[in-house]
């Protein structure tokens, strides 16, 4: 795993004064080209009911003016902060990581720049986490959205407020989302996120917190995640076949004397259907998405979601839905 880069003394000109009592959250928001999304997830900061908390912006290189409008919108919400900039552009994972290595809270919370907390989000972490001392992670629920606000879906469904086996549970469900994170900071470490991994980092640190505790959850919806439309393309099913797949394999083999095999069946599953579904309205993949989704079939994951992706994505039925929609259309 690597290291954040070594930072230097220009790095704390924002942060609080070395003798200043530690905040009991630190949140970290990775930025990149994020000058225009800030003042949202900032602005859900400042609105926090819970207030012993830093704000820590790790700016990855921006070409734009990121790092300057973090430092105006922090000092404009009195907001405890540092604001770091990275020599290079690293990716997220590296970001967060340089990030935890500042922090000083007794949690982290992570903040991504286009998503928002609400306002009780830390308060309710909190408390569940200091009742709790076997609590490794605390997610909550959120609302996916896209990039008008219209809600796409729950992170999540039906899960209890306390899981003790948490970590079983993510193999094929990723119940928590990165901004719906909080984690002990001793737990961290100096480098939690693989910087090897383009997707799927953040399941595989939930994993690593979640076998060493309980994953703790606030049921009430506590933060919005915005999504992109171009999220399940075909340049994703190739970073979950690259990344994901092998990192949840290695899982697999690290904790094979614990893992049922349902399980293991229903992880390696859910990640061919994550790709089959991806390719599936992509130009020239459609043998490929069946074959992925053949294989979530025979693994028992959600079988008939695959049977019928694969029967309603079928150039022909394609074709007939698309005349057949083109004749509902027509004037008459």
């Amino acid at each position: 795993m690597n290291h954040a880069p070594t930072t230097t003394a220009a790095d704390h000109a924002a942060a609080p004064a070395s003798g200043a009592p530690a905040p009991k959250v630190s949140v970290v928001i990775p930025a990149y080209r994020a000058a225009d999304l800030l003042g949202i997830a900032i602005g859900s900061v400042a609105r926090q009911t819970f207030r012993d908390l830093e704000v820590i912006v790790v700016d990855d290189a921006s070409p734009d003016d990121t790092e300057e409008v973090a430092r105006r919108l922090l000092a404009e919400h009195a907001l405890a902060h540092t604001v770091v900039r990275q020599a290079v552009n690293s990716g997220p994972s590296a970001a967060r990581n340089r990030g935890v290595a500042l922090a000083r809270g007794e949690y982290v919370a992570f903040l991504d720049a286009d998503d928002e907390w609400l306002p009780e989000k830390l308060a309710r972490q909190v408390a569940l986490m200091d009742a709790d001392p076997a609590m490794t992670l605390c997610g909550c629920q959120a609302d996916w959205v896209d990039i008008n606000g219209n809600l796409i879906r729950p992170l999540y469904e039906h899960l209890p407020d306390r899981l003790d086996d948490g970590w079983k549970l993510l193999f094929w469900n990723c119940y928590v989302a990165t901004p719906c994170a909080m984690a002990r900071r001793l737990d961290l470490g100096i480098a939690p996120f693989d910087t090897k991994l383009r997707v799927g980092e953040d399941r595989d640190l939930w994993i690593r917190l979640a076998s060493n505790g309980c994953v703790g959850l606030v049921p009430e919806k506590q933060v919005v995640i915005r999504t992109s439309p171009g999220s399940f393309m075909a340049r994703n099913a190739t970073l979950v076949l690259e990344d994901t797949l092998p990192m949840i394999r290695r899982h697999i083999v690290a904790f094979s004397d614990t893992l049922p095999l349902r399980t293991r069946m229903r992880a390696i599953g859910m990640l061919h259907s994550q790709i089959g579904k991806s390719l599936d309205n992509v130009p020239g993949h459609y043998l490929t998405s069946v074959s992925h989704l053949a294989r979530a079939f025979v693994l028992g994951y959600r079988p008939f979601d695959s049977l019928r992706h694969i029967v309603l994505t079928a150039p022909l039925v394609r074709s007939v839905k698309e005349r057949v929609k083109a004749w509902l259309l027509k004037p008459a």
